[in-house]
């Protein structure tokens, strides 16, 4: 495309360099045509024959074409600058062969398996390994709490090379999180983004006792509290939920919308309808993940 653009540039340039020499060019012979005071036209002759000024008025009828042309040439620019400032720098988006929606079937399968304990003997033998050594095309991402209990692959049942996962401590977001997601979506081709988080989670615990002002052991910790922090506000000062069920929903909510608000790939890849973010939540007891 910019190649392109490019190409229309140069041909935009040529045109009006070759219709300005035209207009500069002192040896091309040029007619100008003059009026009289009493309107009528005729062709000025090689040397003026008059001293009266007043007496004949130029009339230049390529004028107004020629404003146009112009004009129309500085609109072509215009828009051909536009397009490459919006444009410049931004590789188009490996669309994988995997809907999301049909990626979300396969992991609401895989959870299935995983709580009647008939998972897959499939997806990780020597010959799986070979399959994908030089390439890898995950139907989906997951965003997940690095909580030892929630390991993505084996409550999805997923195997090799099949989903792309993310943990951090209450799904916390900083600009490594939110590139490593970027970019299973923009070269990967996953069209699904899973924001999962889980019951009795111990990081939304201790962001709970940081928005009552508590500190954590270090400025690392402290970090991620932050991040969860935000998301929790609304919970200073009243009892927690069971299982703090109701505080990692709303960290889960709002974890999802801020992947958009500090994504602008993540934005246009979901608002071209190619990618789909949704929001989920692992019960440990059950093994059941709840999506909505």
């Amino acid at each position: 495309m910019l190649i392109r653009v490019a190409l229309i540039l140069a041909l935009i340039n040529l045109s009006a360099c070759s219709y300005f020499s035209k207009r500069r060019n002192p040896s091309q012979e040029t007619k100008v045509m003059l009026k009289d005071k009493t309107g009528q036209a005729k062709e000025a002759p090689a040397q003026a024959t008059t001293t009266d000024a007043k007496g004949l008025t130029p009339i230049n009828p390529n004028e107004e074409e020629a404003q146009q042309q112009a004009q129309e040439m500085k609109n072509a620019v215009a828009q051909a600058a536009e397009h490459i400032e919006k444009t410049h720098g931004k590789s188009k988006r490996e669309v994988g062969a995997v809907p999301a929606e049909k990626a979300l079937g396969w992991l609401r399968n895989g959870n299935t398996r995983f709580m009647r304990g008939t998972v897959r003997k499939d997806g990780a033998t020597a010959k799986d390994r070979a399959r994908i050594a030089s390439e890898q095309h995950p139907h989906s991402v997951i965003l997940s709490c690095s909580d030892s209990r929630v390991p993505p692959e084996v409550i999805f049942d997923q195997k090799l090379g099949e989903i792309s996962v993310v943990r951090t401590a209450g799904q916390a977001l900083d600009a490594g999180v939110v590139g490593s997601i970027e970019y299973a979506v923009q070269n990967y081709g996953a069209n699904l983004v899973v924001v999962l988080g889980h019951e009795s989670c111990d990081a939304i615990g201790s962001a709970l006792r940081v928005v009552e002002g508590a500190q954590m052991e270090s400025a690392n910790m402290m970090s991620f509290a932050n991040d969860l922090k935000a998301r929790l506000l609304k919970f200073k000062g009243i009892p927690q939920s069971p299982n703090l069920s109701e505080e990692g929903w709303s960290n889960v909510d709002g974890v999802a919308r801020d992947l958009l608000l500090r994504s602008e790939i993540l934005r246009d890849a979901v608002t071209s309808g190619e990618v789909k973010i949704v929001r989920a939540m692992y019960h440990l007891d059950s093994g059941n993940v709840e999506f909505k």
